[in-house]
């Protein structure tokens, strides 16, 4: 037994001092590849018949929750985009509102500037206060134009520096085509696309606490000096529908942009340059019903070979943990998902250091060959290539196991 003890030592000295000396070489091997069942993508659907009959110059409708277009026609399309600019115009108030700079129940005091605004508006008084819950209301019912410059001032001391925070929000959205000039959308000069106007719902969509403001068909405000009709008809007609702001101008037509919970996801409909307010509800629900009939989410699961630990060469530790950062949600074609496809690749081993959140493997899903999206397996902790006083501590460690 003495004898055996003897030789576990020796080969515990022999194994450190080949790892300090760093002869044993590590390498990543050529890993593994699986297919399986996988997802298709979602431009593959097939489009209902009633889509060739949408009228509407240029369209987009997207998933907000993934951020995927499903449907568009011209959604680059410029147009001048009047009171569109009061959806940006809420979401500075909005940010302000969840930080707690600015409160619903707050006073703001309405300008000379504010009270000249023109048409639509709740006729508000120079010198007059009003509270932020009521210019929301003004604002997300009755695109009330004195409203929103109450609101430009009340959230950045002037309706200049307003404007400038409207454009640097906007190029952090990604906006790339859309240039604010007021926050009223009074000026003809105001540009938009209708992707940009989707990506800037799918970001107001955050802030919950608008939804029942946006969903209000008839609000009396001022004292009931001022009673506002919703222009958005939907929310009052069609089940699921949040939001959020529909008009009609001699530039653009009869344009609406506007939020519902349809068929599992969450779907935005932007349409623009529509003949009259009947044709642009139309066209909306043709999007919202093709959307909802045409996809789904899906969640995809990671197969647990993947997770398992991998070995580790050269040190600290002889495994390293594994995980995947999130599995996020993807469109893909309604009803498709029993024809998945999956590909699957894994490192065999890793030579230290390994640094957390390194990529160790992929889970990529895809349909007819075309990836739909992949996930990085990576690594959950950080192991540090192994040296003299880590060498030390094990061969002592195992000498008082003996």
């Amino acid at each position: 037994m003495r004898i055996n003890s003897l030789k576990t030592a020796v080969c515990a000295v022999l194994t450190a001092l080949t790892l300090l000396a760093g002869t044993i070489t590590a390498f990543a091997s050529s890993g593994e590849s699986v297919r399986n069942n996988s997802v298709p993508a979602a431009k593959n659907a097939d489009p209902p018949e009633k889509l060739s009959t949408v009228s509407a110059d240029a369209y987009i409708l997207t998933e907000m929750q993934t951020g995927t277009v499903l449907l568009e026609k011209n959604a680059d399309k410029s147009i001048t985009s009047s009171h569109f600019n009061k959806l940006m115009t809420l979401l500075l108030l909005s940010e302000r509102i969840r930080t707690g700079k600015i409160r619903p129940q707050d006073t703001f005091t309405v300008s000379d500037r504010a009270n000249s605004c023109n048409d639509p508006q709740i006729w508000l008084d120079k010198g007059e206060k009003i509270t932020v819950d009521e210019l929301i209301k003004s604002v997300t019912v009755g695109n009330a134009n004195d409203a929103a410059a109450v609101i430009a001032e009340g959230v950045s001391g002037s309706e200049e520096r307003f404007v400038s925070a409207m454009n640097k929000r906007a190029e952090a959205l990604k906006m790339s085509k859309t240039v604010f000039k007021d926050s009223t959308g009074a000026d003809l000069s105001n540009t938009t696309t209708p992707k940009d106007i989707a990506a800037l719902c799918s970001r107001l969509r955050k802030y919950e606490f608008l939804t029942p403001y946006f969903r209000t068909w008839l609000v009396r405000v001022r004292g009931a000096k001022a009673e506002l009709v919703n222009s958005n008809r939907l929310v009052r007609t069609d089940h699921g529908v949040s939001g959020m702001k529909a008009f009609c101008s001699k530039q653009s037509g009869s344009c609406a942009c506007v939020t519902a919970k349809k068929g599992g996801m969450e779907l935005c409909a932007v349409v623009v340059g529509c003949k009259d307010n009947d044709k642009r509800d139309s066209d909306v629900r043709k999007l919202l019903e093709c959307g909802a009939q045409m996809f789904q989410l899906y969640r995809p699961e990671i197969p647990q070979d993947l997770l398992r630990s991998i070995p580790v060469t050269g040190g600290e530790k002889l495994e390293c943990e594994l995980g995947v950062e999130n599995t996020p949600l993807v469109v893909i074609k309604r009803g498709t998902a029993p024809q998945l496809e999956a590909v699957k690749y894994r490192e065999e081993k890793l030579e230290a250091p390994v640094a957390k959140g390194q990529i160790c493997g992929t889970f990529t899903l895809e349909y007819d060959k075309k990836p739909v999206c992949t996930l990085n397996i990576t690594a959950k902790e950080n192991i540090a290539r192994m040296n003299w006083l880590c060498g030390f501590k094990k061969l002592l460690y195992n000498l008082i196991k003996l």
